[in-house]
């Protein structure tokens, strides 16, 4: 039997297809886009999102490795607080809103009238933000009433893929409950407590579980829709980050992933909940693991990966350099790049911020331009940003009582020897570059095999999950970029009370 890994992410799905030994036979990803409504909405085509994922699960298995054999157990990760509206027959209501999309601060503020930031953070384990299904939930009782009285259950991207596969009883895991402002992290349960102050019926939520429990299996009319050969079981998932968590081995204190992809987001490993000052004041979550019994907490910028797409798209569209000497259009800016620090400061915040502000409108800086700046000098600039930022947050973790001894880089930008050699020296930290990219694909093939009994979590860990190459601080490096990272810590301020 095979295993299947999936990963819904913010920009694409990707799918890995693994034998019991953890041999990859297959890997695909399809990639879909954003629309936008008006200013300040953030949503996804559900229909047309579906297609793209189902789409490359019928692509992966139709590879001749996974017809030879075929998958038995599937689960996935999913994006955190997007949601859909659907009705008792099963139809979708309305657009699936994004985490970013900003269109219910005025129902925050409502939501903070009826029960404070520091009481919800007590509760879910979740600072109060614009990006909370909870107010957008609220603005969408507000402004579509008509479809909020037709709409049976708000289902989350996890639930929602149980739902397009034919299961009744749907199910969320509890790391996915975690990210919605009304759950109850200390039981494990949805918080009546927060759901009543606001006239919310539990029954519109799918039942609360842990990571790799038996959801059902695909119908069967899907399933030969999407080309399985055999009955396929689905075990329950994980929230993308940590599932990326267990993906890369960070199971233990003091190990942290860094997933950098669209959004860079760290995910530390705790043994226990934390809830502190600390944490409230800097918007650190702290979230069921992947792992029973364990949990995460969250660092991270909402604009990574989608800022070096913006500058290739918008800034400079491919120089013909790169096409001369037939290399990736990212290797080319970073070839050549050396180690001293640029003359300019970049802020990227080019979408809502993440933490430890939770901006809803800040604005993207670059400081310091002269007619002597070239283009891999704003390229520089931008990486140093985007570590910079990432070192923010670790300090304020760690002064919140969350250990970091070691990051562990996996995603679609942990490919870059300069960046993740950059970010070990500056952060003071050893950065661990893993030999498998896709860790939220891994981590659910690791789930799907434990769930059907097929080797055990640590098993899986100690023989699956290996480490590529190894960055370690270098002081003198470390130094150069001393001066100017307390520099950076004064540029949001200053930028924000312009806007």
């Amino acid at each position: 039997m095979s295993l299947m890994g999936i990963d819904i992410g913010s920009n694409g799905t990707k799918i890995m297809v693994s034998n019991e030994q953890g041999r990859v036979l297959a890997a695909e990803c399809e990639h879909y886009e954003f629309v936008f409504p008006k200013p300040g909405w953030v949503e996804y085509d559900t229909d047309k999102m579906w297609e793209k994922i189902f789409d490359i699960i019928k692509k992966v298995n139709s590879n001749h490795e996974v017809k030879k054999d075929p998958v038995e157990v599937l689960s996935a990760s999913t994006i955190a607080e997007s949601f859909t509206p659907v009705d008792s027959k099963g139809n979708i209501l309305f657009n699936t809103i994004y985490t970013t999309d900003t269109r219910s601060v005025g129902e925050l503020e409502y939501v903070l009238t009826k029960i404070s930031a520091r009481d919800l953070f007590e509760i879910n384990g979740y600072p109060p933000g614009f990006i909370c299904p909870l107010n957008k939930i609220l603005w969408f009782r507000n402004n579509e009433p008509d479809l909020f009285k037709k709409t049976k259950k708000f289902l989350f991207t996890e639930d929602l893929l149980f739902h397009k596969l034919g299961l009744k009883d749907t199910r969320i895991n509890n790391a996915l409950c975690s990210r919605t402002l009304f759950f109850d992290i200390k039981n494990k349960k949805w918080s009546s407590e927060i759901l009543n102050k606001f006239d919310l019926n539990e029954e519109l939520f799918s039942e609360p579980c842990s990571t790799g429990e038996e959801a059902g299996y695909i119908r069967s009319d899907i399933a030969e829709e999407l080309g399985f050969k055999k009955k396929v079981l689905i075990a329950t998932g994980a929230h993308d980050q940590s599932a990326a968590a267990l993906g890369v081995g960070a199971v233990k204190e003091g190990l942290a992933a860094d997933g950098m992809g669209t959004v860079e987001c760290i995910a530390a490993a705790v043994e226990k909940l934390v809830i502190n000052d600390k944490m409230f004041e800097n918007n650190f979550s702290i979230q069921a693991h992947a792992v029973e019994d364990k949990y995460i907490t969250l660092a991270y910028n909402l604009s990574s990966g989608n800022v070096l797409k913006w500058y290739i798209e918008n800034f400079d569209g491919g120089p013909e350099e790169s096409k001369k000497v037939d290399i990736n259009i990212y290797d080319y800016f970073f070839s050549g790049l050396d180690f001293n620090p640029s003359d300019l400061y970049f802020l990227p915040y080019f979408s809502a911020s993440g933490t430890p502000y939770l901006d809803p409108v800040p604005r993207g800086t670059i400081i310091g331009l002269s007619v002597g700046t070239g283009k891999k000098d704003i390229f520089k600039s931008m990486i140093e940003g985007m570590i910079f930022e990432i070192k923010l947050n670790v300090e304020l973790l760690e002064q919140a009582g969350i250990r970091i001894d070691e990051i562990r880089a996996t995603g679609g930008n942990a490919v870059f020897d300069y960046w993740l050699r950059l970010k070990s020296s500056i952060i003071g930290k050893p950065v661990k570059m893993m030999s498998v990219k896709e860790s939220g694909c891994l981590a659910n093939i690791i789930v799907a095999g434990s769930c059907a009994c097929k080797f055990t979590l640590e098993q899986a860990i100690s023989e699956f999950i290996k480490v590529e190459k190894e960055f370690y601080p270098e002081k003198k490096l470390a130094d150069r970029y001393s001066e100017k990272f307390d520099g950076y810590k004064k540029i949001y301020g200053l930028v924000s009370s312009l806007y």
